[in-house]
């Protein structure tokens, strides 16, 4: 049975792209406090940071403009944020920046949209790090490696072992020290936003779907009923859980890859449902399975079990990539550049309706390129090995591989 929750009161005003120009505002819910602070991060098609604009923000304010700079070529998309005490409390959607710029762009920052599951920080000049908290402390991860991150005590005291990971935050920014890494002074990074989120039982037993402003749960047994604004909470202890709870029924959101019956890929949250006064805890996956491959570029170095590097004899090396974004497959075959759909449907990965532009293309890399296209077009799923590759697959077998520079 179908039950409808108002949710979090927190509705996204529309997005309007408009003519080019210097500022965009930002606008929010409450009263800003005297430590807030406004962020706005540009980022390129694959989600790399590109630029950041930070701003105080005027006490007990409730928007704010800020002046664009002149963007990169390579800006794709942005985001805005409030940051208080180093934690993000509110954020914006992502949205396109436009051809040049973003004249007129409103960004409505939701509290909804700024759940995470760590604390990201951006550090000038180098990866983001991630840490994870629980109760004797927490985990750093950086692509350098992984730390234990202990309690300090004192503050003022600069720890001065060189196997430990140093921290010590001031305001909205922190100054960390990993070992064998020059010290980084970082800023709390946004989130990717969780909501719309749609989880699902692994009998496919119950759904919830959750968006910014409500929560649909099909779940047998429960009676129909609305539920206030209020009835529905969120919180985010940066520990690698995200809880939803309402009505007797709590949704728990973790950081760690799930499967489900019959489908043919992973999914990237894990989720659990529980009914006040029963003991069993259902569970699930959630989240979109194309969030795990979306982003930076795929380089594909076998296709139908063959590897690139014997797949023909030609002087120079053949470069195939593939990049998945906003429901889209794109990239550069043995000649050509492609574009086609991604998207997930009754537990299948299809990629669709696959064009390419027609440059001439001697036969052997022809012959490659269309065993590539051929390899796409009859992709189901996908799976992800353990050093990072990326394995589609034809149901059970295996017609592609592809790895991250």
């Amino acid at each position: 049975m179908r039950r409808a929750l108002a949710a979090l009161a927190l509705i996204l005003a529309p997005w309007s792209a408009q003519a080019q120009g210097e500022q965009v505002r930002l606008s929010w819910e409450g009263r800003a406090s005297p430590a807030a602070e406004a962020v706005l991060v540009i980022r390129d098609v694959e989600g790399a940071q590109l630029l950041a604009l930070r701003s105080p923000v005027p006490v007990g304010a409730q928007a704010m403009a800020l002046d664009m700079p002149p963007l990169p070529r390579a800006a794709a998309t942005m985001q805005g944020g409030l940051i208080e005490g180093a934690r993000v409390l509110r954020q914006s959607l992502i949205r396109p920046v436009g051809e040049r710029g973003a004249t007129g762009t409103d960004l409505n920052l939701r509290a909804s949209l700024g759940l995470g599951f760590h604390d990201l920080w951006d550090c000038a000049e180098t990866t983001p790090v991630t840490i994870t908290w629980g109760p004797d402390g927490g985990i750093v991860e950086h692509a350098s490696g992984t730390w234990p991150l202990r309690p300090n005590p004192d503050p003022d005291a600069v720890p001065t072992d060189p196997d430990s990971v140093q921290m010590q935050t001031q305001g909205n920014s922190a100054r960390i020290v990993l070992p064998g890494i020059a010290e980084l002074d970082c800023h709390p990074a946004l989130f990717r936003p969780l909501l719309p989120i749609t989880a699902q039982a692994d009998d496919s037993g119950w759904r919830v779907d959750i968006t910014s402003d409500q929560a649909t749960i099909d779940l047998p047994g429960l009676e129909a009923e609305s539920l206030a604004t209020s009835g529905l909470t969120a919180s985010a202890g940066r520990n690698g859980v995200v809880r939803f709870a309402g009505g007797g029924v709590s949704l728990s959101l973790t950081d760690q890859r799930c499967r489900r019956a019959g489908v043919d890929m992973p999914y990237p949250i894990t989720a659990s449902l529980a009914q006040t006064g029963r003991e069993a805890v259902s569970k699930g996956c959630a989240g979109s399975p194309l969030h795990l491959i979306e982003g930076a570029s795929w380089r594909v170095t076998s296709v139908f079990g063959v590897p690139l590097a014997s797949a023909f004899t030609a002087a120079k090396a053949v470069e195939i990539t593939l990049q998945i974004a906003k429901g889209e497959i794109s990239g550069r075959t043995t000649c050509n550049r492609y574009v086609g759909l991604a998207r997930t449907d009754a537990g299948r990965l299809e990629l669709a309706d696959l064009g390419t532009t027609r440059l001439a293309c001697p036969l052997q890399l022809r012959n490659l390129e269309l065993r590539f296209l051929d390899a796409l077009e009859v992709t189901t799923g996908f799976d992800l090995a353990r050093d990072g590759t990326l394995i589609l697959r034809a149901g059970p077998m295996p017609v592609l591989m592809a790895r991250r520079p």
